[in-house]
């Protein structure tokens, strides 16, 4: 199986508007002074209630035809524009924070790195983050393993892009690092799609001796993942990916959250 390193380059819906239709009146007084005069009157009166039950019913709460309580109103989010590149690493924060999963990462991993898009340095529009590292799953009880799993586990992030085309970018990046998992030597078992993040793509197989190996590469957005994970006996996909799945819910997370709008 193929080591993936952090410095490679990157190559790889507004609601309807709700037309405010006018109203449409045809009004036709006749009659003395007295009765046009009523008539006018009645018209203003029934506009001016018109309008304050329509600022009413934009401002408060809409109620149920039934009487029940008022629907609440939910709550939207608004996209986050900034980047907060203190935040965002992906080996040293977000990975350890996740509980359960019976990861360990290797002590002090290398930084993240940015770059450029075509791997020159970065700019103000012009951001790629990467990073890589390495250490050990212990697989849950009823998983049958004579030791931790090992892991690699490595990311390139576009936070910016020149074009404004970060996920057509991620996307090809998502190609050529999937074409990496079929490396020389590496006996594969089985291939294909796999139902993780966004799109992903996975290999099973060994590279020789009772171990399996098992890796797969992932897009969100603009970030691409690839994680690699070896076992010393004959781990089973379903195994694999039964500890795998307990990493999707922060890494969508914390890459919807951090990755800038």
């Amino acid at each position: 199986m193929s080591e993936t390193t952090t410095r490679e380059e990157t190559k790889r819906e507004k609601p309807a508007k709700r037309g405010l239709h006018g109203w449409k009146a045809a009004l036709a007084v006749f009659g003395c002074g007295t009765l046009a005069a009523f008539g006018v009157f009645g018209v203003v009166v029934s506009l001016l209630g018109t309008l304050v039950t329509t600022v009413s019913s934009g401002l408060n709460p809409r109620e149920a035809s039934d009487g029940s309580a008022p629907e609440a109103v939910a709550p939207t989010l608004e996209a986050r524009e900034e980047f907060l590149e203190d935040k965002f690493d992906l080996c040293s924060i977000t990975l350890p924070s996740i509980s359960g999963s019976g990861l360990s990462v290797e002590d002090s991993p290398p930084v993240p790195v940015d770059s450029s898009n075509d791997g020159g340095p970065p700019a103000e529009n012009d951001l790629v983050r990467s990073g890589e590292c390495e250490g050990f799953i212990q697989p849950a009880a009823g998983i049958p393993s004579t030791r931790p799993w090992e892991f690699r586990f490595s990311y390139s992030a576009i936070i910016f892009a020149p074009g404004d085309n970060r996920e057509e970018l991620a996307g090809e990046s998502f190609e050529e690092w999937s074409a990496m998992l079929e490396a020389p030597g590496f006996e594969m078992e089985e291939a294909g799609n796999l139902d993780f993040l966004e799109e992903s793509y996975y290999v099973y197989g060994s590279s020789g001796g009772e171990g399996k190996e098992y890796a797969f590469v992932s897009r969100k957005r603009s970030a691409v993942l690839m994680l690699e994970l070896s076992s010393g006996d004959g781990t089973s996909i379903p195994q694999f990916e039964s500890e795998v799945r307990k990493l999707e819910r922060n890494l969508v997370f914390v890459l919807d959250d951090l990755i800038p709008a």
